[in-house]
Protein backbone atom coordinates (compact mmCIF):
# COMPACT_ATOMS: atom_id res chain seq x y z
CA UNK A 1 0.00 0.00 0.00
CA UNK A 2 1.43 3.42 -0.90
CA UNK A 3 1.69 6.36 1.46
CA UNK A 4 -1.65 8.00 2.19
CA UNK A 5 -2.42 11.05 0.10
CA UNK A 6 -3.47 14.27 1.81
CA UNK A 7 -6.93 13.83 0.29
CA UNK A 8 -7.18 10.52 2.17
CA UNK A 9 -5.70 12.07 5.31
CA UNK A 10 -8.33 14.83 5.33
CA UNK A 11 -11.22 12.35 5.29
CA UNK A 12 -10.66 11.35 8.92
CA UNK A 13 -10.69 13.39 12.10
CA UNK A 14 -7.32 13.43 13.89
CA UNK A 15 -7.85 15.20 17.23
CA UNK A 16 -4.79 14.03 19.15
CA UNK A 17 -1.41 12.41 18.89
CA UNK A 18 -1.16 9.39 16.58
CA UNK A 19 0.70 6.49 18.18
CA UNK A 20 1.41 3.04 16.81
CA UNK A 21 3.77 0.12 17.32
CA UNK A 22 5.08 -2.49 14.87
CA UNK A 23 7.22 -5.59 15.32
CA UNK A 24 9.71 -7.07 12.84
CA UNK A 25 11.26 -10.33 14.06
CA UNK A 26 13.10 -9.38 17.27
CA UNK A 27 13.01 -5.60 16.90
CA UNK A 28 10.24 -3.03 17.20
CA UNK A 29 9.03 0.34 15.97
CA UNK A 30 7.49 2.83 18.41
CA UNK A 31 6.04 5.79 16.50
CA UNK A 32 4.76 8.90 18.26
CA UNK A 33 3.02 11.37 15.95
CA UNK A 34 2.80 14.52 18.05
CA UNK A 35 0.68 17.64 17.93
CA UNK A 36 3.54 20.12 17.70
CA UNK A 37 3.77 22.07 20.94
CA UNK A 38 6.35 23.84 23.09
CA UNK A 39 4.21 23.76 26.23
CA UNK A 40 5.80 21.69 29.02
CA UNK A 41 2.32 21.19 30.52
CA UNK A 42 0.90 19.60 27.37
CA UNK A 43 -0.50 16.19 28.48
CA UNK A 44 0.80 14.48 25.34
CA UNK A 45 4.31 14.50 26.86
CA UNK A 46 3.09 11.95 29.42
CA UNK A 47 2.04 9.76 26.49
CA UNK A 48 5.50 10.18 24.96
CA UNK A 49 7.10 9.02 28.21
CA UNK A 50 4.74 6.03 28.45
CA UNK A 51 5.73 4.93 24.95
CA UNK A 52 9.38 5.62 25.75
CA UNK A 53 9.23 3.16 28.65
CA UNK A 54 8.13 0.43 26.25
CA UNK A 55 10.98 1.34 23.90
CA UNK A 56 13.55 1.46 26.71
CA UNK A 57 12.52 -2.01 27.89
CA UNK A 58 12.60 -3.49 24.37
CA UNK A 59 14.98 -6.46 24.20
CA UNK A 60 16.65 -5.39 20.94
CA UNK A 61 20.43 -4.99 21.23
CA UNK A 62 20.42 -2.07 18.78
CA UNK A 63 18.29 1.01 19.49
CA UNK A 64 18.08 4.40 17.81
CA UNK A 65 15.81 7.46 18.06
CA UNK A 66 14.53 9.28 14.96
CA UNK A 67 13.45 12.93 15.27
CA UNK A 68 11.90 15.34 12.81
CA UNK A 69 13.71 18.34 11.38
CA UNK A 70 17.32 17.67 12.36
CA UNK A 71 19.21 16.49 15.44
CA UNK A 72 18.54 18.78 18.41
CA UNK A 73 20.86 20.37 20.94
CA UNK A 74 20.98 18.86 24.42
CA UNK A 75 19.49 20.80 27.32
CA UNK A 76 20.03 20.01 31.00
CA UNK A 77 16.35 19.58 31.94
CA UNK A 78 13.17 18.13 30.47
CA UNK A 79 11.35 21.48 30.68
CA UNK A 80 14.11 23.37 28.86
CA UNK A 81 14.17 20.65 26.20
CA UNK A 82 10.44 21.02 25.55
CA UNK A 83 10.32 24.82 25.59
CA UNK A 84 13.23 24.91 23.14
CA UNK A 85 12.35 22.03 20.79
CA UNK A 86 8.98 20.55 21.75
CA UNK A 87 8.63 16.79 21.48
CA UNK A 88 11.88 16.53 19.53
CA UNK A 89 13.65 18.13 22.47
CA UNK A 90 11.93 15.81 24.95
CA UNK A 91 12.95 12.58 23.20
CA UNK A 92 16.47 13.95 22.66
CA UNK A 93 16.62 14.48 26.43
CA UNK A 94 15.28 10.98 27.12
CA UNK A 95 17.68 9.43 24.62
CA UNK A 96 20.61 11.19 26.26
CA UNK A 97 19.55 9.89 29.67
CA UNK A 98 19.52 6.37 28.24
CA UNK A 99 22.69 6.87 26.14
CA UNK A 100 20.84 6.09 22.89
CA UNK A 101 21.84 7.75 19.61
CA UNK A 102 19.50 10.33 18.05
CA UNK A 103 19.26 10.67 14.28
CA UNK A 104 17.12 12.71 11.90
CA UNK A 105 16.07 10.61 8.87
CA UNK A 106 15.39 13.58 6.62
CA UNK A 107 16.39 13.92 2.96
CA UNK A 108 19.24 16.30 2.22
CA UNK A 109 17.96 19.85 1.86
CA UNK A 110 19.39 20.17 -1.65
CA UNK A 111 17.61 16.96 -2.75
CA UNK A 112 14.25 18.08 -1.36
CA UNK A 113 14.57 21.47 -3.02
CA UNK A 114 15.54 19.92 -6.35
CA UNK A 115 12.40 17.80 -6.27
CA UNK A 116 10.23 20.84 -5.52
CA UNK A 117 11.90 22.93 -8.21
CA UNK A 118 10.25 20.64 -10.76
CA UNK A 119 6.97 22.41 -9.94
CA UNK A 120 7.72 25.64 -8.06
CA UNK A 121 9.93 28.72 -8.21
CA UNK A 122 12.82 29.26 -5.82
CA UNK A 123 11.00 32.20 -4.24
CA UNK A 124 7.94 30.04 -3.54
CA UNK A 125 10.07 27.23 -2.11
CA UNK A 126 12.21 29.43 0.12
CA UNK A 127 9.22 31.43 1.34
CA UNK A 128 7.63 28.15 2.45
CA UNK A 129 10.68 27.35 4.60
CA UNK A 130 10.67 30.91 5.91
CA UNK A 131 6.96 30.84 6.80
CA UNK A 132 7.44 27.53 8.58
CA UNK A 133 10.08 29.09 10.82
CA UNK A 134 7.93 32.19 11.39
CA UNK A 135 5.17 29.97 12.72
CA UNK A 136 7.66 28.02 14.84
CA UNK A 137 8.90 31.32 16.33
CA UNK A 138 5.30 32.36 17.03
CA UNK A 139 4.71 29.15 19.02
CA UNK A 140 7.63 29.77 21.37
CA UNK A 141 6.83 30.45 25.00
CA UNK A 142 7.36 33.97 26.36
CA UNK A 143 9.82 35.56 26.49
CA UNK A 144 10.32 34.74 22.81
CA UNK A 145 13.77 34.93 21.22
CA UNK A 146 14.49 38.00 19.10
CA UNK A 147 12.63 37.52 15.82
CA UNK A 148 15.30 38.97 13.52
CA UNK A 149 18.10 36.93 15.11
CA UNK A 150 15.98 33.74 15.12
CA UNK A 151 15.07 34.06 11.45
CA UNK A 152 18.56 35.11 10.39
CA UNK A 153 20.04 31.91 11.85
CA UNK A 154 17.43 29.87 10.01
CA UNK A 155 18.04 31.64 6.69
CA UNK A 156 21.81 31.26 7.01
CA UNK A 157 21.31 27.54 7.59
CA UNK A 158 19.06 27.36 4.50
CA UNK A 159 21.72 29.11 2.45
CA UNK A 160 24.43 26.63 3.52
CA UNK A 161 22.33 23.54 2.87
CA UNK A 162 20.38 24.55 -0.23
CA UNK A 163 23.08 24.43 -2.87
CA UNK A 164 21.54 27.58 -4.37
CA UNK A 165 24.11 30.06 -5.64
CA UNK A 166 23.32 33.78 -6.00
CA UNK A 167 19.94 33.54 -4.24
CA UNK A 168 18.96 36.29 -1.78
CA UNK A 169 18.26 34.60 1.58
CA UNK A 170 17.68 37.88 3.46
CA UNK A 171 14.66 38.62 5.65
CA UNK A 172 14.01 41.68 3.48
CA UNK A 173 13.73 39.49 0.39
CA UNK A 174 11.37 37.09 2.15
CA UNK A 175 9.14 40.01 3.08
CA UNK A 176 9.19 41.12 -0.56
CA UNK A 177 8.19 37.62 -1.71
CA UNK A 178 5.37 37.69 0.85
CA UNK A 179 4.12 40.95 -0.69
CA UNK A 180 4.28 39.47 -4.21
CA UNK A 181 2.37 36.31 -3.29
CA UNK A 182 -0.23 37.63 -0.84
CA UNK A 183 -0.52 41.28 -1.97
CA UNK A 184 -0.18 42.47 1.62
CA UNK A 185 2.62 43.58 3.92
CA UNK A 186 4.37 40.99 6.06
CA UNK A 187 3.07 41.06 9.65
CA UNK A 188 3.47 38.99 12.81
CA UNK A 189 0.09 39.95 14.24
CA UNK A 190 -1.70 36.81 13.01
CA UNK A 191 0.31 33.61 13.68
CA UNK A 192 -2.59 31.47 12.44
CA UNK A 193 -2.09 32.93 8.96
CA UNK A 194 1.29 31.21 8.81
CA UNK A 195 -0.14 27.95 10.12
CA UNK A 196 -2.81 28.03 7.41
CA UNK A 197 -0.40 28.63 4.53
CA UNK A 198 2.13 25.95 5.58
CA UNK A 199 -0.55 23.32 6.29
CA UNK A 200 -0.15 20.65 3.58
CA UNK A 201 -3.55 19.16 4.40
CA UNK A 202 -5.59 22.37 4.08
CA UNK A 203 -8.64 21.59 1.96
CA UNK A 204 -10.08 24.95 0.89
CA UNK A 205 -8.57 28.35 0.23
CA UNK A 206 -5.24 26.81 -0.66
CA UNK A 207 -2.34 29.01 -1.75
CA UNK A 208 0.75 28.19 -3.76
CA UNK A 209 2.59 27.84 -0.42
CA UNK A 210 0.16 25.10 0.66
CA UNK A 211 1.01 23.31 -2.57
CA UNK A 212 4.74 23.67 -1.89
CA UNK A 213 4.15 22.29 1.61
CA UNK A 214 2.29 19.27 0.24
CA UNK A 215 5.09 18.49 -2.19
CA UNK A 216 7.72 18.89 0.53
CA UNK A 217 5.81 16.52 2.81
CA UNK A 218 5.42 13.91 0.05
CA UNK A 219 9.16 13.94 -0.66
CA UNK A 220 10.00 13.73 3.04
CA UNK A 221 7.44 11.05 3.94
CA UNK A 222 8.69 8.68 1.25
CA UNK A 223 12.31 9.17 2.29
CA UNK A 224 11.62 8.88 6.03
CA UNK A 225 9.48 5.75 5.72
CA UNK A 226 12.08 4.00 3.57
CA UNK A 227 14.81 4.93 6.07
CA UNK A 228 12.75 3.46 8.92
CA UNK A 229 12.31 0.24 6.94
CA UNK A 230 16.03 0.03 6.14
CA UNK A 231 17.07 0.46 9.78
CA UNK A 232 14.55 -2.08 11.03
CA UNK A 233 15.64 -4.65 8.47
CA UNK A 234 19.16 -4.11 9.77
CA UNK A 235 18.10 -5.08 13.27
CA UNK A 236 17.31 -1.76 14.96
CA UNK A 237 14.44 -1.01 17.28
CA UNK A 238 13.40 2.59 16.65
CA UNK A 239 11.57 5.30 18.56
CA UNK A 240 10.22 7.83 16.04
CA UNK A 241 9.07 11.32 17.07
CA UNK A 242 7.46 13.20 14.17
CA UNK A 243 4.37 15.31 13.58
CA UNK A 244 0.98 13.64 13.69
CA UNK A 245 0.29 13.88 9.95
CA UNK A 246 3.57 12.13 9.09
CA UNK A 247 2.66 9.25 11.41
CA UNK A 248 -0.80 8.82 9.88
CA UNK A 249 0.42 9.06 6.29
CA UNK A 250 3.33 6.65 6.77
CA UNK A 251 1.60 4.02 8.92
CA UNK A 252 -0.18 1.97 6.18
CA UNK A 253 2.99 1.86 4.06
CA UNK A 254 5.14 0.82 7.03
CA UNK A 255 2.66 -1.88 8.03
CA UNK A 256 2.66 -3.34 4.54
CA UNK A 257 6.44 -3.35 4.24
CA UNK A 258 7.27 -4.57 7.74
CA UNK A 259 4.52 -7.05 8.68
Amino acid sequence: MPLLTYEEYRKANHPGAHIFELKLKNNSLFYFGERHSFDPKDPQWNEVKDLWQKFASDASAKKIVFVEGGVRDMFPTEIESITSDGGMGLVTFLASQSKIETFSPEPEDAFERSEMEKAFSRDEIQYYYFARMVYQWAQKQEPKPNFEAYMQRSLESDKRKSGWVNYDFSIAHMKSVHQDIFKTEFSLTDPEFFYEIINPAKASGRTVINNVSTKSSQVRDAYIADTIISYMKNGFSIFVQFGQAHAIIQEPYLREKLL
